[in-house]
């Protein structure tokens, strides 16, 4: 374990019912607290949001809701912003940056292609988990990411939101 930090895995511009409910498993189910989903479209705020937030209530856990990034930056005041990229779109591998790490963490990943805009890039840093070649979705993306994140940071628990 390297270092202590609070992890924030958000969920950024998503129109799927589905994708919602599978980050909200998977997020809870690696022991996360809090899921934040930001820019939900259609269906997926009509009915991934309230579906997710069934979830949040009945593992004990908190969903947030937010209309953009610039909100989810503002309220958490993160020391990092990392977004979750494929590969090819991401300007350094996790592993360079993973000892950096402290405080505030936020882990954004994109729900839609291509994801995340290139002014929302400029708001953190593009990273990527090594040895993923292909784009593997965004549920895979998120996994790998949190597992790693888990497996080499010592994560707060007693986190007040």
């Amino acid at each position: 374990m390297i270092n202590e930090v609070d992890i924030i895995p958000v969920l950024h511009n998503v129109m799927s019912v589905q994708k919602i409910q599978e980050i909200a498993k998977l997020v809870y189910g690696l022991g996360f607290k809090t899921l934040v989903i930001s820019r939900a479209l259609g269906s997926a705020a009509q009915v991934g949001v309230p579906e997710a937030q069934k979830i949040a209530i009945k593992l004990g856990r908190n969903l947030l809701y937010l209309g953009d990034i610039d909100d989810v930056i503002d309220i958490f005041k993160p020391d990092f912003s990392l977004f979750i990229m494929p590969k090819k779109y991401g300007s350094k591998p996790l592993s360079n940056i993973i000892t950096e790490l402290r405080g505030k963490v936020l882990v954004i990943i994109g729900g839609t292609e291509p994801g995340l805009s290139s002014r929302e890039l400029s708001k953190g840093l593009a990273v990527f988990p090594e040895g993923i070649d292909e784009d593997i979705g965004t549920v895979g993306l998120m996994a790998i990411t949190l597992y790693i994140l888990r497996k080499y940071t010592t994560l707060k628990v007693d986190v007040p939101y």
